[in-house]
């Protein structure tokens, strides 16, 4: 009979551990020894319903919170299947497009795209859900009206609580500053040839980037403490990842926004530098992280060398500088030389340490002989079909801004060598 009653209690234990329990009179069992314990056992599973239920209330709370932040976010946010079907929109993404959010869920995402892009746009979702990278850029969709909208897009590749990847999407509508753009891209043109009417645009210039700085900052900045708040509070890992998403994006428009400002501070010889002791060899490894797809889709090696030797991963180089901007300098130089090598070819990035450091990345591509005269000045390119000229001149005012130099060689035999020379000293207070 002991043996049953023991057997019997260690099956009610089990049940409690399973959430299969049913709460048990103890009365029903004629040793008092068994009745204590089965009192007991009530208590153990009265304290974990009870625990249970407080979880599922912070659950539900920190729930409502994530989605009010969501759904009043001033950022359209969608979230689109690996299909490119529309599973999810907040209201200011159908304010935005001027949908119901019914007219978008359930449709593929190129009904907000013009006809004549929807083939490359869903080329662009099916290599970004292939090669799970991120993206970022400026794109020109269509509202329900038909008129054209520019936007600033960044996605980025999850896997959803359906175990099925997703890409989420944050929309700003920057019609009005592509506008203002093209304006000031036109004025800027007329009046090339005349000093003082080149000065006044330059002012009206910092001016708009004044304002659109100002007016895309506020609504993120709003986004970003909302986040920071939603995650001190109890979330689910679906729902942290969310979180963290919203937060990342919105730190990665934020630095967007403000290098346009930094970088014509840069041009007009007041930007400040903001210098923090750094290892380039994390530096390297970021570009290497930003760089690698691009570089695969080609078919083309990345090979990092630190004084002759394969790169250490684990070595520490202290550098002295802004790391967004040491970072911004590397990542152009080497996608400008993946981008100009074939199927099968390397680029070497080699770092070699002294008094200084020279960074010398090289492809065997040659620069072409039209613009090696102007090769770092604004608005430089040839042959690129995208290319907006900006890529090396940024490179310079970064590299003048760290109190560098750059340079390169271009010829056939030896291919192109970029080359970028750091001090190893702090610059404190640089002005350049």
């Amino acid at each position: 009979m002991a043996q049953h009653n023991t057997q019997e209690i260690m099956r009610l234990l089990d049940a409690v551990v399973n959430d299969s329990y049913q709460v048990v009179e103890p009365e029903s069992y004629s040793d008092q020894d068994q009745q204590q314990l089965v009192r007991t056992i009530n208590e153990i599973f009265a304290q974990k319903q009870q625990i249970h239920d407080q979880h599922r209330e912070s659950l539900g709370r920190s729930e409502k919170r994530l989605r009010e932040i969501i759904e009043t976010t001033p950022v359209g946010i969608c979230i689109t299947s690996e299909d490119g079907i529309f599973e999810y929109v907040n209201p200011p993404y159908c304010r935005l497009y001027g949908y119901e959010s019914q007219e978008l869920i359930g449709k593929h995402f190129t009904i907000v795209v013009p006809e004549s892009h929807r083939h490359r746009l869903n080329s662009l979702h099916a290599e970004f859900m292939g090669r799970r990278w991120e993206l970022r850029g400026e794109w020109t969709v269509q509202r329900k009206d038909g008129t054209p909208m520019n936007i600033l897009a960044d996605a980025a590749y999850i896997i959803d609580i359906d175990e099925r990847p997703k890409k989420v999407t944050f929309v700003v509508d920057i019609t009005d500053r592509k506008r203002a753009e093209e304006q000031l891209h036109h004025t800027v043109h007329r009046l090339n040839e005349e000093i003082e009417q080149r000065k006044r645009i330059e002012k009206i210039k910092v001016e708009v980037e004044r304002i659109i700085q100002h007016d895309l900052r506020n609504p993120l900045n709003g986004i970003l403490t909302a986040t920071e708040l939603l995650l001190r509070d109890d979330l689910t890992d679906h729902q942290r990842e969310l979180a963290l998403l919203i937060q990342e994006s919105g730190k990665k428009l934020n630095t967007m926004i403000s290098s346009s400002m930094d970088f014509v501070r840069m041009e007009e010889g007041t930007y400040e530098l903001q210098v923090q002791e750094l290892n380039l060899v994390d530096i390297l490894s970021d570009v290497r992280s930003e760089i690698i797809g691009i570089a695969r889709s080609q078919g083309v090696k990345l090979d990092f060398v630190m004084n002759g030797a394969p790169i250490d991963w684990n070595d520490e180089f202290l550098v002295y500088g802004e790391e967004v901007y040491l970072e911004d300098l590397l990542v152009n130089l080497v996608r400008n030389a993946v981008e100009a090598s074939s199927e099968g070819e390397r680029v070497t990035v080699s770092i070699v340490t002294g008094d200084t450091y020279v960074i010398d990345v090289h492809n065997r591509g040659v620069i072409p002989s039209e613009i090696r005269d102007r090769f770092f000045e604004r608005y430089t390119t040839f042959g690129k079909r995208n290319g907006n000229g900006l890529g090396t001149y940024i490179a310079w005012l970064i590299t003048r801004a760290h109190n560098g130099s750059i340079r390169f060689t271009s010829e056939e035999r030896e291919g192109t060598h970029l080359v970028v020379e750091l001090p190893r000293i702090p610059v404190q207070g640089l002005l350049v």
